[in-house]
């Protein structure tokens, strides 16, 4: 079982880098905007974070003292869907701009993502453990 989590906590970093990492490489930049690795990185993020969810009702099965955090789970699956939504129509938008057109109006739906990511990451860290 802790096996089952610690890969599934990998998985769920590897979604986090994939969303912050572009965000923090091209919070400047006026082209090139990488909407699909943050979509990729959300998408990442809901599947593990579900399958996250999945082993700690696992382990609150086994010990019945202990109990999930609904609320905080809550919160987190609404932001991480706001990101891939987010993501999904930057990502279509990019693809619709002609060749050598500057998209630079996306750039706040990668700052809409990339903060929305910083705050789920912030909630995960700062708000009590999904089981206690």
């Amino acid at each position: 079982m802790e096996l089952a989590r610690n890969l599934g906590l990998i998985v769920h970093f590897l979604g986090l880098a994939m969303i912050l990492g572009p965000f923090l490489v091209q919070m400047r930049s006026h082209s090139g905007y990488s909407f699909g690795w943050v979509a990729t990185g959300a998408l990442l993020q809901l599947l593990s974070g579900s399958f996250l969810t999945f082993v700690a009702e696992m382990r609150v099965a086994e010990d019945p003292d202990e109990s999930v955090n609904h609320m905080k789970i809550g919160v987190k699956l609404l932001l991480a869907l706001v990101i891939l939504v987010v993501a999904l129509v930057g990502h279509s938008k990019m693809k619709k701009f002609p060749t050598g057109a500057s998209p630079r109006k996306l750039l706040p739906l990668l700052h809409i993502a990339g903060f929305l990511a910083l705050t789920d990451l912030a909630l995960a860290v700062l708000w009590p453990g999904v089981v206690t």
